[in-house]
């Protein structure tokens, strides 16, 4: 075989390897959207992005009463002004929610309602705008809630689950109001045995009446104060 001969069959080989990869590289789906999955080592995540549930001590009531907490604020403690963005004037339907995680619910949980209310709104008021915030539908696997969980059906929430206030689809937090004279709010957690079929517009008052007669457990309890000495 000649000089030329021997260098001509490299040539014919990579030719051949490069015609096969192309081939492969043709025959592939495209590549799918990039799913962004939030950082497991942080414990303000929902369950469902990956990131572990905090260890949450459980209360005298545990387990028929789940124990809820904020890494934020203490139990009747004052809630930092981060998360009531309106508590002076209406600014924004965007606003910041805070971190919230609870234990393990009873058996028989199917689904874990939270909800947030104004304890002491003013009287001769409309009674559903008390609802700050509630959070519908998720899984009994749920244990925490992330700070700044964005409004809508986001995929900071488990699949299925849903939140609103009585003005958006999602955390409003303290109005005016509260930065003339403290109020009190409260968050109740509550472990249910079925999956509420509620409309995503659904009332405090169609809410409370959906919860009724399907708790596999008390409901936990969260309170706290804002804003007039908050910071």
């Amino acid at each position: 075989m000649t000089v030329m001969q021997w260098l001509a069959v490299p040539a014919i080989i990579l030719g051949s390897l490069g015609a096969a990869v192309a081939q492969d590289a043709g025959s592939k789906s495209p590549a799918g959207p990039t799913i962004l999955v939030p950082n497991p080592s942080s414990v303000a995540e929902p369950v469902s992005g990956g990131g572990p549930a905090p260890d949450v001590a459980g209360g005298p009531g545990y387990p028929r009463q789940p124990t809820i907490i904020s890494s934020a604020f203490p139990d009747y403690g004052w809630l930092p002004l981060k998360y009531a963005s309106n508590a002076a004037k209406m600014v924004t339907f965007d606003a910041t929610s805070p971190p919230l995680a609870w234990t393990a619910p009873p058996t028989g949980t199917v689904s874990v309602a939270l909800i947030m209310i104004d304890m002491e709104t003013s009287s001769g008021g409309n009674p559903q705008d008390r609802l700050l915030w509630a959070v519908i539908n998720l899984p009994p696997s749920t244990r925490l809630l992330a700070e700044n969980t964005i409004r809508g059906r986001t995929a900071m929430l488990p699949a299925g689950a849903f939140q609103l206030s009585f003005l958006t689809n999602g955390y409003i937090g303290p109005l005016p109001g509260a930065n003339i004279q403290a109020h009190h709010y409260l968050f109740e957690l509550y472990t249910l045995d079925k999956l509420l079929e509620v409309p995503a517009d659904v009332t405090l008052d169609q809410l409370k009446a959906a919860i009724k007669g399907h708790q596999t457990g008390q409901r936990g309890v969260l309170v706290v104060k804002c804003c007039v000495d908050s910071k």
